[in-house]
């Protein structure tokens, strides 16, 4: 009975997330596009996804290689060009790029805990299939290679693309 439940709790998962990233779609159309309703993109990015899910696993595969390959590009584009802000003392009436920002004005709790409670759950809510790395590294042709490496790595990553794009956000964004 265990077992069930844990396979229900994992489904749930996996269907909030997909139900909060087709309304981000729809959400993102609907800034650049007003008149366009929250549905329609929505709607075609399901239809997207499914024509995807019914190719070829090799097709699949190679259309995620791409686009986790622009996902990487684009936040190592965001620190890259953040840090040239910074080194240039970029500034403007609404902020200054400067490292100073991450301790100036009230330092990462500016308006108390609170902010940081709800960011946490939701990069927490980010973490949802990490589990994957395992299972997908368990199937390699030396999986007792692969899944140390793959493991090892995640720290790494997390350092870079979340807490390294989030300080650099912060050092050229001031509210």
């Amino acid at each position: 009975m265990g077992r069930f439940y844990h396979g229900l709790t994992y489904w749930f998962c996996w269907i909030a997330t997909a139900i909060a990233e087709i309304t981000a779609v729809g959400i993102y159309i609907q800034f650049w596009f007003p008149s366009v309703p929250q549905w329609i993109p929505a709607l075609i990015c399901v239809l997207v996804l499914f024509i995807l899910n019914m190719s070829t696993v090799k097709a699949f595969g190679e259309i995620e290689f791409w686009f986790a390959l622009i996902k990487i590009i684009a936040i190592l584009a965001l620190i890259a060009v953040g840090l040239v802000l910074v080194f240039m003392g970029f500034h403007n009436q609404e902020t200054h790029a400067t490292f100073a920002n991450l301790w100036s004005h009230g330092g990462f709790f500016p308006n108390g805990v609170k902010g940081f409670v709800l960011a946490f759950q939701m990069a927490v809510f980010a973490f949802v299939g990490i589990e994957l790395v395992g299972i997908t590294a368990g199937e390699t042709e030396t999986p007792s290679k692969t899944l140390p490496k793959a493991i090892n790595n995640i720290p790494i990553r997390i350092l870079v693309f979340y807490i390294g794009a989030l300080l650099i956000i912060m050092s050229i964004y001031l509210e």
